[in-house]
């Protein structure tokens, strides 16, 4: 490859990369001196699906675009990759065949790293256990992408993503002094894996809630909810609570295909001895019921993720008294936020995972043969 600008840039896109972001930047030098230059006409095709995939690319200048084919021949644009992008990571591990064709929409030079090339540098030792993490995300990443719509049918791809948030679901809530929680997804029987609950305790100790929700057409929502829950997983532990969902939307944005006008609706919940706080990106309906019985909406601080790829968003303290309880959804009609408030309020007796059973069938049997979505939720109760 040579050294200079054309190295440095080559160490910045490969750093940008998920199959690359847990290297150090010497593991990325080394990996940049294995890249060479390929050069397309306008209308060429660098491959097509099918074939056997020995080479990874980033695009250096010109555009190219990801095309998958249609029964009677033709093909379907899925993507734009331009300078800077990255495609064919999964040439670097096997043989498999490619998942789609790339055409140059112009004149193009790409950068290649050769799969022997590759295989040659993970002969260490060390360079292939630094790698392993950043390698299972990649091909839980590609799995996602392009299974669901190779599946056959609508419900083929309802199945896959409902296995997908399944195994991504928390198996328990977090326990934590001072409060009880509870989480659950209520899924109608049309609902393809379009929302999900999830939560995780920082390194400073913080336990955070999250809620998400796939809005748009396009790729399967478990996909976008898949990268979303990876990136919340890969950010939050160490990020202050107030640049979360700055970076969460940031990295949404990158994992985006462009021309599918997809985006995803997230909140998150702070919750430590101190009180609570909340971070919204779109309209996620959140109402506090206080022990009076009166209630409270929190408020929204932003678009959904994904859709601008800069966006500070704000965050809100919840001032939860002894007895209060925080109802949070991923999404709800406005007569469905007011029947679940009521049923909790007519239950305050009952604690938050016997209330979280009595909301999901109940937002269960009102979704049966209705409604095309999952409702994931979070109940919250300071104690009293």
């Amino acid at each position: 490859m040579g050294t200079g600008t054309a190295t440095e840039q080559v160490v910045q896109v490969l750093g940008r990369l998920p199959l690359f972001q847990a290297l150090p930047r010497t593991d990325l030098e080394r990996i940049a001196e294995l890249v060479g230059p390929r050069e397309l006409r306008e209308g060429e095709f660098l491959f097509r699906e099918g074939d056997v995939g020995d080479r990874f690319y980033i695009v250096h200048s010109g555009v190219v675009e990801v095309l998958k084919e249609r029964p009677l021949g033709d093909h379907e644009r899925i993507a734009l990759k331009r300078r800077g992008d990255a495609f064919g990571e999964m040439s670097l591990l096997n043989d498999a065949p490619r998942s789609a064709s790339v055409r140059a929409v112009e004149p193009t030079r790409l950068l290649a790293i050769s799969r022997s090339d590759f295989d040659e540098l993970m002969g260490g030792e060390s360079f292939s256990v630094r790698l392993l993490r950043g390698l299972a995300r990649a091909v839980r990443a590609m799995d996602v992408r392009f299974a669901a719509r190779d599946a056959g049918g609508a419900d083929a791809l309802r199945q896959f993503g409902l296995l997908v948030l399944r195994g991504l679901e928390p198996r328990a809530a977090p326990q934590l002094d001072g409060y009880q929680i509870a989480g659950a997804t209520a899924r109608g029987e049309e609902g393809g894996g379009g929302s999900l609950w999830d939560t995780l305790t920082t390194e400073d100790g913080r336990t955070l809630l999250a809620l998400m929700d796939v809005k748009g057409a396009g790729l399967p929502p478990a996909y976008l909810i898949a990268i979303t829950r990876a990136l919340f997983h890969e950010i939050a532990p160490s990020t202050p609570f107030e640049e979360v969902l700055q970076r969460l939307n940031a990295g949404t944005f990158r994992n985006l295909f462009e021309g599918m006008d997809e985006c995803v609706e997230a909140a998150i919940i702070e919750i430590h001895q101190g009180g609570v706080r909340w971070s919204c990106a779109g309209n996620q309906p959140a109402v506090i019921l206080r022990a009076d019985g009166s209630t409270e909406e929190a408020t929204a601080h932003g678009p959904p993720l994904g859709i601008l790829p800069q966006f500070d968003y704000g965050v809100t303290e919840l001032a939860l008294a002894p007895g209060d309880t925080l109802l949070a959804f991923s999404e709800a009609p406005a007569g469905l936020i007011r029947g679940a408030v009521d049923l909790a309020r007519g239950r305050s007796e009952s604690g938050p995972p016997k209330l979280a059973q009595l909301l999901q069938a109940a937002l269960q049997t009102v979704q049966a043969g209705a409604a095309e979505t999952d409702l994931a939720f979070v109940v919250v109760r300071r104690n009293g």
